[in-house]
């Protein structure tokens, strides 16, 4: 009869192996005997996080620490949980712990190189890595993360050659393209990034379009990633009509009213379990590819998408009604944050306490377009208007009735764009690859403004330039209303 070991030795096997479900299984053996048998508890958190269950993952390791606090590699094992969970506080100080008991843990020196990273502090990021690379030369993950590293510093030649060795030595690791292809984006070289970028993974069988003539098939446009990513790409539709492919387009029931907009010709569905039919598919961010796109021909009209008129006066009336303070002047919307799930969302939104130079400047009526968590932060001074949103196009018909939008790297910079709305951009010094590098402008939206971290984290001067342009264009929205 099998012991308790011998059921803990089979599962160690099966996790070597790869065999993740059936290890779990066996874990899950000895805890159901023995609940507080560390080892079990560890790797069963392992295998979970190996799965993607990362908070799952860090309960599990967490409980086996409680039971041996100076086991190095569980506290290694946590704060790679966490640093996928984006709780990036507490993985630096699990991960320094770690290294603290075991200063030669390979997988912590990388993971605390990548916290360090999201944490906006790129020398002490690269000095991890260094170190971790010294223990393991040529590791894919620490390379990989420090090719991301030294991109995200500006250090452009030495994150190309780091990619470059890593698919020199692994051609099919596909992180490494899509970091290549992020790098190739934000300096403008678009036409190579999109070839990186078909690195996504796929989920259609039907064959891919590429540009090719269509011939009247039917083709399916199929999101794939962000509601800003649907936004910004669906521009292209109108494009594949009159290439000649019948075109549905298959999106998040969120967007269907707002990108009916398109045009007649392009059948819009609500994404269901099942694809429509189709002859052909593309995701969204491939129609780029498809057409060749570089900087000097990115299709970008003054506005390709537009509210409901009803709706732009409902939404108006529903604005005046929040309009209830003695300020006067533009109305002006302000988002400070995005989803804090999102992977980058440390860097992008801003800590609603740092406001204080906008909410400050005068000569405006200042309203919260927040969504999601941080809205229970929203400072007192700023009347909420997203009460009652239903999806985008209701956000759409909100932005018709502003004069300025200013948010932060989201959906909402999108959809003003995308109705040519007024807006300005707030970015951190590693912005997304689609605003570029330095410019003020965006080749995207011609109604953006984009204002940049001059140094990683310094939120600050990015306000204080944004509160001062703040004052001339209350000043200059003014000034008709006084000659009249």
């Amino acid at each position: 009869m099998a012991t308790l070991l011998d059921v803990l030795d089979a599962a160690v096997n099966h996790h070597m192996a790869g065999r993740l479900a059936e290890a779990a299984q066996d874990y899950r053996v000895v805890l159901a005997v023995e609940p507080a048998q560390p080892d079990a508890l560890h790797l069963l958190g392992v295998a979970e996080a190996q799965s993607g269950a990362h908070a799952a993952a860090a309960a599990l390791i967490a409980r086996s620490l409680r039971l041996r606090p100076d086991a190095a590699a569980p506290w290694g094992n946590l704060g790679g949980a966490l640093r996928v969970l984006g709780a990036a506080e507490r993985a630096d100080a699990v991960l320094t712990r770690a290294l603290a008991l075991d200063p030669a843990l390979a997988d912590a020196l990388t993971n605390l190189g990548s916290v360090r990273h999201a944490l906006a502090d790129h020398p002490a990021a690269l000095a991890w890595l260094e170190r971790a690379e010294r223990l393991r030369p040529g590791h894919p993950d620490t390379a990989l993360n420090r090719g991301v590293v030294l991109r995200d510093a500006r250090r452009f030649a030495e994150s190309d050659a780091c990619l470059d060795a890593l698919l020199a030595s692994r051609p099919d690791h596909a992180d490494a393209h899509l970091a290549r292809a992020v790098s190739r984006l934000v300096r403008g070289d678009l036409r190579a990034g999109w070839d990186e970028f078909e690195w996504r993974p796929r989920r259609l069988p039907a064959p891919p379009w590429a540009g090719e003539p269509l011939e009247g098939r039917r083709i399916l446009l199929h999101a794939e990633q962000g509601f800003g990513d649907t936004i910004q790409f669906a521009r292209y539709a109108p494009l594949v009509a009159r290439a000649g492919g019948r075109v549905i387009l298959d999106v998040h029931p969120l967007q269907f009213r707002l990108l009916r907009s398109l045009g007649p010709e392009i059948q819009v569905l609500v994404r269901g379990p099942a694809p429509a039919p189709h002859d052909l598919h593309c995701p969204l961010m491939s129609l780029p590819r498809a057409f060749g796109t570089d900087l000097t021909s990115i299709p970008a009209p003054p506005a390709y998408l537009a509210a409901e008129a009803d709706e732009v006066a409902r939404w108006g009336r529903r604005i005046a009604e929040v309009d209830t303070g003695t300020r006067s002047g533009p109305r002006v919307g302000l988002v400070w944050a995005g989803n804090p799930n999102h992977r980058n969302d440390r860097n992008r939104s801003i800590p609603v306490e740092r406001l204080a130079p906008l909410l400050d400047t005068p000569g405006l009526r200042l309203f919260s377009l927040q969504t999601g968590d941080p809205r229970a932060d929203r400072p007192a001074a700023l009347p909420d208007l997203t009460a009652g949103i239903r999806d985008f196009a209701d956000s759409a018909a909100i932005l018709e009735n502003l004069d300025l939008v200013i948010a932060v790297d989201t959906a909402t910079i999108h959809l003003a764009g995308a109705l040519g709305v007024p807006a300005w951009l707030l970015l951190p010094y590693a912005p997304d690859w689609r605003w570029l590098l330095d410019r003020t402008d965006s080749p995207w939206y011609p109604s953006l403004r984009l204002f940049r971290q001059p140094h990683p984290g310094d939120w600050d001067s990015v306000l204080r330039a944004v509160a001062t342009e703040l004052e001339r264009f209350a000043a200059d929205q003014l000034a008709p209303q006084k000659q009249s």
